[in-house]
């Protein structure tokens, strides 16, 4: 009986050490995705001072910034790859790296050719943390977890996103920006050195995994209707939030109501702290949701109606603080999609390739995005009757009408939303 007893005592002692090293593997990781987030969102804290130190003007600080853009989507398919091949651990430490070695570089590069490249190290190496960040919440958490975990794992990247700028502006005005990337690149090197103790080897049958067969099981998700439905329920959720919190967001709110851009961040700030509640108390509900793909699709109808508020006349009508509230909720609503999307690839994909599916997600939603910024931006000065001749001046971009058009395509654009899930119910069912 004093032997059974040992041996539970035992047994429950183990399972509390291998929690214990799953949070904190778990915080490396996370560390690195917050990491990430600060050099993706630094270039506009740090671009004046950049561009009086190289005497270069827009096009030098616009360079700093689609240097890191270029080589963080060019990564994305082979991060899901790469991690489904070698594991969490080797991809993790590689990325790690390779942020580390830019940051350095990016801090003493003499010439902005020597930018370009530091630049476009530091995203290689970022583009792996997301997607080996989700492959380890998969395979460390329990389903009954993942959503929660997956939603804080995004609030580790907004944390980054915070110190990019009121803290970040504060270090470059009294150090300088090459001392900041100096310091975030030791920081690297303390956070390699704790992931490499903290983080475990793959498993064993990794061992018998080749690339060919992780790039083939790529090829075959590319045929599954119920993956291009994930896709599908990202893209439009990524493409619809990006362009209104992360292009005509600040501009919209500036013309509704004749403000500086500044004053008009509030409802963008507002945006970012909703997205940070949504993401951990909706992650927590999505643990909870048997029907996600009825789920996704309320939350999608949900979001088309909020986007609909901030039509122009609606605005007008009822001032600043209503449109500061929907802007909350709206982030509220965007941080709770992105658990309820990753619980259905994981689903449909499994731990094993899941990275293949966030992979495949992430790219899909990039094109999306991509392509209708030209069209929207067509739309909407055609709407405001507006020459291309004044397409680089914001306060010319748009009037009302112009602002109509762009909620009239956000809406239209976030209708793969409600089919993405209709495409996946089968499977999904299957699986629950």
């Amino acid at each position: 009986m004093a032997a059974l007893g040992q041996q539970a005592v035992a047994s429950s002692s183990s399972a509390l050490r291998f929690a214990d090293r799953a949070y904190v593997a778990w915080g490396t990781v996370a560390f690195a995705y917050a990491i990430a987030f600060l050099q993706r969102m630094s270039p506009q804290t740090v671009g004046l001072s950049f561009a009086r130190d190289f005497g270069t003007d827009a096009s030098g600080v616009a360079m700093l910034a689609s240097s890191y853009f270029w080589g963080y989507t060019l990564m994305q398919i082979p991060a899901g790859v790469l991690v489904d091949r070698y594991g969490v651990k080797r991809v993790v430490l590689g990325s790690m790296a390779a942020s580390v070695l830019g940051s350095a570089a990016f801090a003493l590069s003499p010439s902005l050719l020597d930018v370009f490249i530091a630049r476009v190290i530091v995203a290689c190496g970022d583009a792996l943390v997301f997607t080996a960040l989700l492959k380890l919440v998969a395979q460390n958490f329990s389903d009954e977890r993942f959503g929660l975990m997956s939603g804080i794992s995004q609030v580790s990247g907004y944390a980054g996103g915070v110190i990019a700028t009121t803290p970040l502006a504060a270090a470059v005005s009294g150090f300088g920006w090459r001392a900041c990337f100096l310091v975030i690149a030791c920081a690297g090197i303390a956070n390699l050195a704790c992931a490499s103790l903290a983080l475990k080897p793959a498993p064993a049958n990794y061992a018998g995994k080749t690339l060919k067969s992780v790039l083939l099981a790529c090829w075959h998700a590319l045929a599954s209707a119920e993956n291009w439905g994930c896709a599908m329920s990202f893209a439009a959720h990524f493409a619809v939030v990006t362009t209104l919190a992360g292009v005509w967001g600040i501009p919209m709110v500036a013309h509704y109501f004749g403000i500086s851009p500044s004053a008009a961040g509030g409802p963008l700030l507002a945006f970012m702290v909703g997205n940070a509640i949504g993401s951990i108390f909706l992650g927590h509900a999505a643990d909870r949701t048997r029907s996600l793909d009825t789920a996704l699709i309320r939350i999608t109808l949900l979001r088309m109606l909020l986007i609909a508020m901030l039509w122009p006349a609606l605005a007008h009508a009822f001032g600043l603080f209503y449109v500061g509230a929907v802007f909350a909720v709206l982030g509220l609503v965007a941080g709770g999609t992105v658990p309820l999307v990753l619980k259905c690839t994981k689903h449909l994909y499994t731990a094993e390739r899941i990275g293949v599916g966030a992979s495949i997600n992430t790219t899909s939603a990039g094109v999306f995005a991509g392509l209708a910024q030209p069209v929207i931006a067509f739309a909407m000065m055609a709407a405001s009757g507006i020459g291309t001749d004044a397409g680089s001046n914001l306060h010319t971009v748009a009037n009302d009408a112009g602002y109509a058009a762009l909620i009239e395509i956000l809406l239209l654009m976030s209708l793969p939303g409600l089919l993405g899930p209709l495409m996946m119910r089968r499977k999904l069912i299957l699986r629950t």
